[in-house]
């Protein structure tokens, strides 16, 4: 039986393999509208309800926006968790209230984002067995653009 603040979001029949995967690594790919964003909430809650720290986990992204997304969405849905224990009252979901509140207290330090932000974690934590400067700044689009252009030149 999954955890209740997973069973709140009511996933589909099709998303529930995502959800419930018992390996390590789990790639979830479909087009646009699909769901994608919903299912990997609903892996990572999950992955947070078995118990696993909090940046044990960690879920990649394409884009900031989506990251920003994610990170909203498993921040609404611990949100909508607390509030149901606290309408419940006294009882079976109370006694993780504590747990979600300090991990609710904690989901800025999540590790969800994109593949560029997960690489720089590494290499600032490690920059010297990479051979790189701790300082160094990752380029947004339009400084590759440029940097592109002028290499072409």
């Amino acid at each position: 039986m999954e955890h209740a603040i997973v069973q709140q979001m009511e996933p589909s029949g099709e998303q529930w393999p995502a959800i419930t995967w018992q390996g390590s690594d789990l790639l979830v790919t479909a087009g646009a509208g699909s769901g994608k964003t919903r299912t990997l909430v609903a892996r990572y809650l999950s992955l947070l309800a078995e118990g696993l720290p909090l940046r044990s986990v960690v879920a990649v992204t394409f884009t900031r926006k989506a990251a920003r997304e994610m990170r909203n969405r498993v921040r609404l849905q611990v949100q909508r968790y607390l509030g149901a224990i606290d309408s419940a009252g006294p009882g079976d979901l109370a006694g993780g209230r504590q747990y979600w509140m300090e991990l609710y207290g904690a989901l800025d330090a999540a590790r969800i984002g994109t593949i560029h932000s997960l690489c720089s974690e590494f290499l600032r934590a490690h920059p010297a067995e990479a051979g790189v400067d701790p300082r160094f700044e990752v380029l947004d689009e339009a400084q590759v653009g440029l940097l592109r252009q002028q290499a072409v030149e």
